[in-house]
């Protein structure tokens, strides 16, 4: 039986040590903090987290509800975060109270509903969608599946 050195192990256990990273503070940081969902204001696109008001940026006002992740020791450090994947969507300031009552407000690019409620109709009634599904049926020569009723016409027998 070989005999082992009394350093041979402590310089294993030395390697060893210093072969992992130091956390950084922002990582531990980022690991202590908690989630919670809150009601935006729509009056001015803000939530209130501990006292304390936070503007939610203009892309993520349609929501009614949000999802924030913080820390309650550091409220410097608040992120909007999305509820069903737990990504970082943007981090949340705290609204300044000397620049929101001064009465000027910037202006809001426009939302996605607004969007998409804003669209025109098509020209000439149908959606192109079901003009391209009419299309296809009606290349294949099979009649139509539903025929529309047709009151106060009566057919003669």
């Amino acid at each position: 039986m070989g005999q082992r050195s009394p350093t041979s192990h402590a310089s294993v256990c030395l390697v060893l040590v210093d072969s992992y990273p130091e956390p950084s503070p922002s990582s531990s940081s980022a690991n202590f903090r908690q989630e919670t969902t809150r009601t935006q204001r729509k009056s001015d696109g803000t939530v209130s987290l501990e006292g304390l008001r936070f503007e939610v940026p203009s892309a993520y006002r349609h929501l009614e509800r949000v999802a924030i992740r913080y820390a309650r020791w550091n409220l410097g450090f608040v992120h909007l975060v999305d509820q069903r994947t737990g990504t970082l969507l943007s981090p949340l300031y705290p609204l300044d109270k000397t620049e929101n009552g001064d009465g000027r407000r910037r202006t809001l690019e426009p939302s996605i509903l607004s969007a998409v409620a804003a669209a025109e109709p098509c020209k000439d009634g149908m959606a192109p969608l079901l003009k391209k599904l009419l299309r296809e049926y009606s290349a294949t020569g099979i009649p139509p599946a539903y025929l529309p009723k047709t009151e106060g016409k009566e057919t003669e027998a």
